[in-house]
This record gives C-alpha cells, structure tokens and sequence, in this order.
C-alpha cells in the first residue's frame, strides 16, 4: 500500500503537484493548453514510479511480442505494450516529413508542458527526428521518434520506457 508521503513524491516528480483541491482533481486545472492525453499520460508516468510500473494496464497478448493496454492515450493511435516494460502509441498520420517534423516538437513541447518542470529533453540525445525525455527523478523515459507506415505516410512514435538502474 502506499503512504501518503509516497503519493506526495510521485505527484510531484510527474508534476501533478497534489493530487485533489477540494475533492477534484488539481491536475485538470494544470492543463490549461488542453492536451487531451495529458492526464492519462500523468497516470501512466506516475505508474512507471511505482513499484507495480505498468502491471495494473497491461492487457491481453496481441500479434508478435504485444500486449493490449487498459489506458491507451487519447489522440494517439495503437498503443501497446511492447513486453512488460515499454509501452507505445502512434500519432495521426502526416502526408509529408516537414507535417511530421512539426508534430514532433508539437508533441514533445505538449508533454513537457503537461508533466511540468519535473521532465526535461535530454538535448545531447534529441535531433529533428527523434526527442529523448527524462524527469528530473525516476527510471522512466519518453522518446518521441519520427516513422513512416507501410503506406508511406509520417507519424510521430510515443515511447515510455522504464531505464535500468
């Protein structure tokens, strides 16, 4: 079970900050942009923090190595798991490389945005067509990658991903 002091930790590493104001949660008055994935992404970095990482929203086996997820981001397009410890969505497809580009630092500026100050672009990782991301604290990651489909059009590749210590 967790502590009250635990949930305090981990509301402040992914930026929530408390987790209610008077019975609602504060973390829709933290969205202000109006990132629609944005708080299931904040429970899905939060799990990643826990010691039950991602076990409470894998799903059933898919196709290849894939897992079904519970918590699929809004807005974003197949999210699985890819084993137990990496979970992926794809954005909307893009007709060209430059719309992709675009949604790349849209994205990644939107996910900072949404988790706060405590998530950071590693800068010396990232290029035009791939961000790496880290909190300040924890073994998560996000990278955000640039892919074409099997009918050549663009997305932007979601990644969360726990590091190994």
């Amino acid at each position: 079970m967790m502590t009250l002091e635990r949930i305090r930790v981990l509301a402040w590493v992914t930026g929530l900050g408390a987790i209610t104001v008077a019975g609602a949660p504060l973390a829709l008055a933290q969205n202000p942009q109006g990132i629609v994935y944005c708080e299931a992404l904040k429970q899905i970095t939060n799990m990643a923090m826990t010691r039950e990482r991602f076990a409470p929203i894998v799903g059933k086996p898919r196709e290849g190595n894939f897992l079904e997820t519970t918590l699929p981001l809004p807005d974003w397009n197949d999210c699985a798991f890819y084993g137990p410890n990496y979970y992926t969505c794809d954005g909307a497809p893009l007709r060209t490389a430059e719309e992709a580009q675009q949604a790349l630092a849209r994205t990644s500026r939107d996910i900072l945005s949404c988790l706060g100050a405590t998530w950071e672009e590693v800068k010396e990782e990232s290029s035009q067509t791939y961000i790496l991301l880290h909190p300040k604290l924890g073994p998560a990651s996000i990278a955000l990658n640039l892919d074409q489909t099997d009918r050549s059009e663009h997305v932007v590749r979601f990644s969360l991903f726990l590091r190994r210590r």
